[in-house]
């Protein structure tokens, strides 16, 4: 395991554990040497799947697991309420606009990872697994919540589509270590993620999300 790999493993609260294909990747990012010095937080590190010089190809997404402070703050911006850092751990920042990707204990306990747009734009689970997360982060999305507001069009219809949004580096490493394929849309790992207008979902993370949010704002159930 490289250093930054076991900074973050040594971040995650009880009950929570860093997926050895989380692990791998990060491994696969210091081998590559795309761990950068953090401005928000200096003396800090977050790795990317790419160089952070323009043109950007594929998803841009900083790696870093938040600190207890930080995930307590960010449980009561979201939830009103700083033990819900308890249950949500935010590890990669994936839009400019503050979404992130977290991990979640759902509430038998098994740990998943989940999307909290900064919006309330695709508040759902990413996929059955850790590798699910990984596969949909090669798609090509600049901005991960931009594939789940429109899950069924690829990032670039166009033919030369793999020259502008692909990661040549990082879908190689995933497809060649683990065997995987790439789908085309987002709505072949996650068929219909829940916008901000949603007034029910089946998404467990959009109805736990809810439920935290109506009990912050003093919301009552509706009556049977």
């Amino acid at each position: 395991m490289g250093q930054f790999t076991e900074e973050m493993r040594a971040r995650l609260p009880r009950g929570f554990t860093l997926p050895q294909e989380i692990a791998a990747l990060f491994d696969w990012i210091e081998e590559r040497g795309l761990l950068h010095e953090s401005r928000r937080v200096p003396g800090e590190r977050f790795g990317t799947l790419q160089p952070l010089e323009e043109p950007y190809r594929g998803a841009v997404v900083l790696f870093r697991v938040e600190s207890e402070e930080e995930a307590r703050a960010y449980a009561v911006a979201w939830f009103g309420d700083a033990n819900a850092a308890t249950r949500v751990v935010p590890f990669a920042r994936t839009g400019a606009d503050g979404s992130y990707a977290a991990f979640w204990l759902d509430d038998e306990g098994r740990q998943r990872i989940v999307h909290l747009g900064s919006e309330g734009d695709g508040l759902c689970v990413l996929g059955n697994e850790p590798l699910d997360f990984l596969r949909l982060l090669a798609i090509g999305h600049n901005e991960l919540g931009s594939g789940l507001a429109d899950p069924h069009t690829p990032p670039v219809d166009e033919p030369d589509y793999a020259m502008e949004v692909d990661n040549p580096p990082f879908r190689e490493w995933l497809t060649s270590t683990y065997g995987v394929t790439i789908p085309k849309t987002i709505s072949q790992i996650v068929p219909a993620p829940p916008d901000s207008f949603a007034t029910t979902s089946d998404d467990p993370f959009w109805q736990w999300v809810r439920r935290r949010q109506e009990r912050r704002d003093g919301v009552s159930p509706p009556r049977p």
